[in-house]
């Protein structure tokens, strides 16, 4: 495998940033770092400053680990006078969704402290380095693609919130579309910032107070404190022995590492039936003491933490990097759909991840403190019986993305396709009681009285971008077209 390189992505530019930091001789988690910040200014819809997620890290000859930078709930809980809280209405096309925005939706972000977490540890070039292609970005703006294109005209409401935002989203007061500059007047300054202040300036200077300061102003429950407090944590990734492959899922506070272990266990009882087996992992595993009560009698061998409440992720990205020494990095990003309020003098928006009603049985605000938030994210690796690289993946796609990357990694592996053929074969979910696939699956039906057969490709079925080394040692990548993914091997 030595010499050659791979990239999957959500976005053209955030492939070629990580190629450029790789052919400049930069490791796949160096590469990874510069990818990351490109990705504020390339997927604004998924990716920022004020967002968190999860990465699954190989170094070569060591056994994965996981990074954990998703969203913390505040300290404490304050009374607040009055609440920056209330519904936006996305329409979809086949629904209408509601979501909450505002401050008071807002967990403390950790993607900056995960990106530096990240080049501590693994990291060989110097920061000031990696940085460098997202502040050219900044300078010359990002072209919107089509995927960026169709969820900004999604997101509209949203965009429309902050007004100090609305010649950057928006033409003539029309929100920009595909082929469009887009271009971030404060987000040079932000990374020049980032470049002399590293990220105690975000968390313990003077991004820190300006957000907190707009909490307390417009009752938000983010303050000084919560953002001094948070960290990055590196964690052991869920390990499962599978057709003499190890297969590594990230650990709590990530849903969908468990989900995915309790997908591959069911698929083994129902000799290998789809529908048997997301019905039945849907139907009985709604909350998260649901799945660790069965993931502990299916594999008792692991240790599965459960965080806090749950919670699931929509606006999702997601990335893989192998370099030549057989490095690998999968990341998976998210801002929720965000929170509509950006940090001044960033272009950076914070995320709205305590904003889903139906995450929050309880009622709104009636998060626990100070926890880590749970996510359906699951960067997935899968090393040989050597424990060299084998494959990494990844998707978006809110509480669909491990039912739609077991999928690939099933059809992969055990029915021996390609890594395109797995990525674009047609794929099953359970929604509710109505049975979705995609035209061309194979399934058994009964029992469903509403069925749904989709004959376009659709985002609903998640985009799962994946790098594969088979056994000849040459890599495949694919960049999955549901969600306009884009893949390069070189």
């Amino acid at each position: 495998m030595k010499g050659q390189q791979a990239v999957s992505a959500g976005h053209e530019v955030t492939l070629e940033v990580a190629k450029e930091i790789l052919l400049g001789g930069g490791n796949a988690f160096d590469a990874s770092v510069a990818a990351g910040f490109a990705m504020f200014i390339t997927e604004p819809c998924m990716a920022s400053a004020g967002a968190g997620g999860f990465a699954m890290c190989h170094k070569a000859g060591e056994a994965p680990l996981m990074l954990d930078f998703f969203a913390q709930t505040p300290q404490q809980k304050p009374i607040l006078e009055k609440r920056d809280f209330y519904p936006i209405h996305v329409n979809f096309g086949i629904e209408v969704e509601t979501f909450h925005v505002g401050l008071a939706s807002a967990a403390v972000p950790g993607t900056i402290a995960g990106l530096y977490s990240m080049h501590r540890k693994f990291g060989t070039i110097p920061m000031d380095v990696l940085l460098q292609p997202a502040m050219e970005l900044a300078k010359t703006g990002v072209v919107l693609n089509t995927f960026q294109g169709i969820d900004l005209e999604l997101l509209e409401v949203i965009f429309r919130v902050d007004p100090s935002v609305r010649e950057v989203f928006f033409t003539n007061d029309v929100i920009k579309k595909e082929g469009e500059l887009l271009h971030m007047p404060h987000f040079g300054s932000f990374l020049d910032f980032l470049n002399h202040e590293g990220e105690k300036g975000f968390y313990k200077g003077e991004i820190s107070q300006i957000v907190a300061n707009a909490s307390v102003e417009r009752g938000g429950y983010l303050r000084r404190n919560d953002f001094e407090n948070y960290s990055a944590k590196w964690r052991k990734p869920l390990n499962i022995p599978w057709h003499n492959q190890e297969l590594y899922l990230p650990n709590g506070p990530s849903l969908g590492g468990a989900i995915m272990a309790l997908i591959f266990g069911y698929l083994d009882i129902f000799d290998g039936d789809w529908v048997k087996t997301i019905a039945q992992v849907k139907s009985r595993y709604q909350h998260p003491r649901d799945i660790c009560k069965r993931l502990e009698t299916l594999h008792p061998e692991l240790d599965f933490h459960m965080k806090g409440p749950e919670i699931s992720t929509k606006g999702t990205s997601h990335f893989n990097v192998v370099d030549k020494w057989g490095n690998a990095v999968s990341y998976t990003t998210s801002l929720g759909e965000g929170s509509g309020y950006f940090i001044p003098g960033t272009d950076m928006q914070l995320n709205n991840m305590m904003g889903e009603s139906f995450l929050l049985p309880d009622g709104f605000h009636s998060w626990t403190p100070d926890v880590r938030l749970n996510s359906m994210m699951t960067p997935t690796m899968v090393l040989d019986g050597d424990g060299k690289f084998s494959y990494a993946g990844g998707s978006g796609g809110a509480g669909r993305i491990p039912f739609m990357i077991a999928q690939v990694v099933k059809a992969l592996f055990d029915e021996k396709l390609s890594l395109e053929e797995a990525t674009q074969k047609a794929r099953i979910h359970v929604q509710e009681d109505v049975l979705h696939f995609e035209k061309g699956a194979l399934l058994n039906a009964d029992g469903f009285e509403k069925i749904k057969e989709w004959d376009y490709e659709s985002l609903f079925f998640g985009g799962v971008h994946s790098v594969f080394r088979g056994k000849d040692g040459h890599l495949e990548a694919a960049g999955d077209s549901r969600r306009y993914g884009v893949s390069e091997v070189f």
